[in-house]
């Protein structure tokens, strides 16, 4: 069970639910931090969304008055994806991305390099989000028995994560490994 809760006393009372897993996570404090590691409860910021309302808030239905609002829940996200990794929380990746702007996913890694380091960025994606869902061994890792799920660059993403950000970088994809996508 997952939950999507951006303050904190939201985030503690999914925590002591019983939930295993928040979404956002933005005014996420030490305490409540420390608690969710002690449970093995995985944080997910969804750093994508925030981005495309501050590039697109008329574009989202929204009045260019909330941009100030939206930067400070940037800052705060920010905030609370180091406050959880000083506690040792399990930390996934997503964008919470809806509608059309699906081809903006990417734009969750590019972001998350600059906060972290290109590779955490991808082992949160890939590893951390397996766990996540209860499929370790299965996907998120290359191994024998695994999905074969795979990406090839047009370039090298952990040296230059801006790559995440255009699809179109995205040269090969494999899917249970049949290809997908080939612009080789």
């Amino acid at each position: 069970m997952t939950v999507h809760a951006h303050n904190n006393d939201g985030i503690r009372n999914a925590v002591e639910a019983g939930v295993r897993c928040v979404e956002h996570g933005t005014d996420l404090d030490a305490s409540t931090a420390t608690l969710m590691a002690t449970r093995e409860v995985a944080l997910v910021p969804t750093f994508a969304v925030v981005e495309q309302l501050l590039h697109d808030t008329a574009g989202a239905g929204l009045d260019e008055s909330t941009r100030d609002r939206v930067m400070g829940v940037r800052e705060r996200m920010t905030e609370a994806l180091a406050v959880a990794k000083e506690a040792g929380v399990r930390i996934g990746l997503g964008s919470d991305l809806i509608g059309p702007a699906q081809n903006r996913r990417g734009e969750e890694l590019r972001l998350r390099a600059k906060l972290e380091t290109p590779m955490e960025a991808l082992v949160a994606a890939t590893k951390t989000n397996a766990e996540i869902l209860g499929l370790s061994g299965q996907v998120g890792v290359i191994a024998p028995g695994a999905q074969a799920d795979l990406v090839l660059w047009n370039g090298n993403p952990v040296e230059d994560p801006e790559l995440f950000a255009d699809p179109a970088n995205a040269v090969l994809v494999l899917k249970a490994g049949r290809v997908v996508k080939d612009l080789r």
